[in-house]
């Protein structure tokens, strides 16, 4: 019992111990998934991202080259552009795709906008009184190129960039400055049609207000997106460029997570399941092996096993491992048999039995050779001495027990030889024949007595 409870604790332990070492393992594993189909995740935002801001970039310098075409028609004859102005105006808007309204301002005056529903209230607007939008129309007359403006949230709601196109009568000496046009491109409809508005499980951020590059305002998304990005780069603008940033968030499916998770206890419990069937496999070849070197009847140690453990003690040598054995032949069994029944016999050799296992120590042998009798070996008994004393021990203890058969009460004695490695003995068989004959020695002194 004490070598099952320890093997049972020895056995929880290593359960315990790989369990938690398969723990770390599957979530380890799990981790090293859930990375990489994020990382995976991450790589299609990243390509969602990179294709909007391409079609930023592309419908944007769409709209500002029709824009640029009108300026032409201004730059090569003014008045006759500025008398076909609303005609030429409904040409642009027409295939424009972003463009809300379109103006022209001759010494930098509104006179004419398109359309004009909507617009009556910039007719005659002087825009040096306004200094923040006479700013970007210098902008542009001193680069003598479209400038973009914004975005700016407009009085009529909504968002918007302007690109200011300065007109000269003299091109390309730029010298005699007409005025300017102003187209307003609705900066919402541009960010929708491109697509960044969309992007799912991604923060978005612009800065660059007025094209003034990563180092501009912020106009679109948090600040902090900057800080966090997982990409970030430059949208070109006519005049300059934007800076924008994405900062991917975790965007693992609900299928996913379930997968990764299902992934985890299913390591845990293959390992559960190997441990257990290598504990079944290991308590079925205990049980065999313990069999195979067991006396069916007593459940003592057979004649092989007894025989074999004494070969392992004779190999070890004799200086270090002190050992002796006892033979022990019960007297009389032979006249039990007869009267009696073998049943008899059977719980009178049961009974001595458990008798020689409760006097001798944990660490001793006893075996069952045969017939009636048996054999123990007292590991680390140092001399013959020592072991008379467990002797006296094995007789007190077995011959006060006693079975009752028929009305009468039976008891055992015992006959018992010792032979000890330290005698001299060299070999097995010279080790038992010694014992054996100190057996019969004793059993003939136990018949002198008894007549």
């Amino acid at each position: 019992m004490i070598i099952r409870k320890r093997a049972a604790a020895v056995i929880t332990v290593f359960f315990c111990a790989g369990l938690f070492l398969v723990w770390i393992l599957s979530n380890w594993v799990a981790d090293l998934a859930k990375e990489r189909l994020q990382q995976d995740a991450n790589d299609e935002l990243r390509s969602q991202v990179l294709l909007a801001k391409s079609k930023l970039e592309s419908a944007l310098f769409r709209d500002v080259f029709l824009v640029d075409s009108l300026a032409t028609l201004f730059n090569i004859d003014p008045q006759a552009s500025g008398e076909n102005f609303y005609e030429i105006s409904i040409r642009l808007l027409e295939r424009a795709e972003n463009v809300r309204n379109v103006g022209m301002a001759p010494n930098d005056i509104v006179e004419k906008n398109y359309p004009v529903e909507g617009n009556e209230k910039a007719i005659g607007l002087d825009f040096r009184t306004v200094p923040s939008q006479y700013e970007t129309v210098q902008a542009a007359r001193q680069a003598q190129d479209i400038f973009l403006a914004g975005p700016l949230e407009l009085v009529q709601g909504g968002r918007a960039l302007i690109a200011r196109v300065p007109v000269f009568t003299d091109y390309p000496a730029n010298e005699n400055y007409w005025g300017s046009l102003s187209v307003v491109i609705d900066y919402n409809n541009l960010m929708s049609s491109a697509g960044l508005s969309s992007i799912e499980n991604a923060e978005i951020a612009i800065r660059g207000r007025d094209a003034t590059g990563r180092d501009g305002e912020v106009f679109e998304g948090a600040p902090e997106t900057f800080a966090n990005a997982d990409y970030q780069g430059p949208v070109v603008v006519p005049n300059g460029e934007w800076w924008i940033a994405a900062d991917f968030k975790d965007s693992l499916t609900k299928e996913q997570e379930n997968l990764l998770q299902l992934g985890r206890w299913s390591l845990i419990g293959i390992y559960i399941l190997l441990f257990f069937s290598v504990c079944m496999l290991w308590v079925f070849y205990r049980a065999e092996r313990h069999r195979a070197n067991e006396d069916f009847l007593t459940g003592l140690s057979n004649r092989r096993f007894a025989l074999s453990y004494l070969n392992r003690l004779m190999s070890e040598g004799n200086d270090r491992n002190r050992f002796c054995v006892l033979t022990i032949d019960l007297n009389d069994f032979k006249a039990i048999n007869d009267t009696h029944g073998h049943d008899t016999g059977d719980d009178m050799l049961k009974l001595v039995a458990r008798g020689l296992e409760t006097a001798v120590r944990a660490s001793d042998i006893v075996a069952r050779m045969g017939g009636d009798e048996f054999l123990v070996i007292l590991n680390r008994c140092k001399d013959k001495e020592q072991a008379d004393k467990i002797i006296d021990k094995i007789r007190a203890q077995v011959e006060r027990q006693h079975i009752q058969a028929h009305g009468l009460i039976l008891y055992p004695s015992l006959s018992i030889g010792c032979a000890c490695n330290s005698e001299g003995g060299q070999d097995k068989a010279t080790l038992l024949k010694l014992a054996d004959e100190r057996m019969y020695e004793n059993k003939l002194s136990i018949k002198k007595k008894q007549s």
